[in-house]
């Protein structure tokens, strides 16, 4: 009898043992998909990014932040420091809150940082809302550049030339636009908290080939640009100059 009662004991103890194991597990199972197991940290952005945007200039905008997230969610080969992010671009979009993979940074982008296709130049121009469609455009974007030329003097002659407007480019592809913070502008006005942009205000850089930067160079010091947006897949048509006789006419 004592034996058997020794049995049934350790058999009481051993079923103890048992359903403690599995409470604890469960417990562990249980705090594992709450706070998501291990926390690694990862860099994301906090606004939506074109392809072949300048990395700098997104972190001199304070425009990065680090999160930290489960172990078993890290993107592969995600951007885990900001270190890694300086003098490069991206290659494609990343949007706001997204983890950053770094085979889509690269600092040996072809053509440079802003992938300037082969032949053009990088020109950059600082626009009104107005005169760049109110800011709609982005990197990527395709626009025609109208020039408008007022006061313009006949270098032969010296008679002075009607006011004409022109196609200048047809199509030009938009390699890089930027909209200033408003912490450039108003200091420690409260908009720049808050990281609001300028209202109307943007630099946009364009791909042109070596002759219509030379014009549209021209144009910027003597006369005064505007942009149309195209729509996707569509280019831009060349148009006869026109003046302000042949408009009211």
């Amino acid at each position: 009898m004592k034996g058997r009662g020794l049995v049934v004991f350790l058999a009481l103890i051993l079923a103890t043992l048992a359903t403690a194991g599995v409470f604890m597990y469960s417990r562990g199972v249980k705090e594992d998909v709450q706070t998501g197991g291990t926390m690694v940290p990862v860099v994301v952005t906090k606004v939506d990014i074109p392809a072949r945007s300048d990395m700098d200039q997104l972190i001199k905008d304070d425009q990065f932040r680090t999160i930290q997230v489960p172990a078993s969610v890290l993107v592969n080969g995600a951007v885990t420091s900001v270190d890694q992010l300086a003098g490069k671009s991206n290659s494609e979009a990343i949007l706001a809150g997204e983890q950053i993979p770094a085979a889509r940074i690269s600092g040996n982008v072809p053509g440079g940082a802003l992938a300037i296709p082969e032949g053009m130049q990088a020109i950059t121009v600082s626009l009104d809302s107005s005169r760049g469609v109110a800011g709609a455009i982005n990197a990527g974007d395709h626009v025609a550049i109208y020039g408008t030329y007022t006061d313009v003097t006949d270098v032969e002659t010296g008679d002075k030339l009607p006011t004409v407007t022109t196609v200048l480019v047809p199509t030009a592809e938009l390699l890089a636009v930027f909209r200033p913070l408003a912490s450039s502008t108003f200091g420690s006005d409260e908009s720049a908290s808050s990281g609001e942009q300028v209202p109307g205000s943007l630099t946009a850089t364009l791909a042109l080939t070596p002759e219509d930067s030379q014009r549209f160079v021209f144009t910027l010091e003597s006369g005064r640009v505007w942009f149309g947006l195209l729509p996707p897949d569509e280019n831009g048509k060349p148009m006869k100059p026109i003046t302000f006789l042949e408009v009211v006419k």
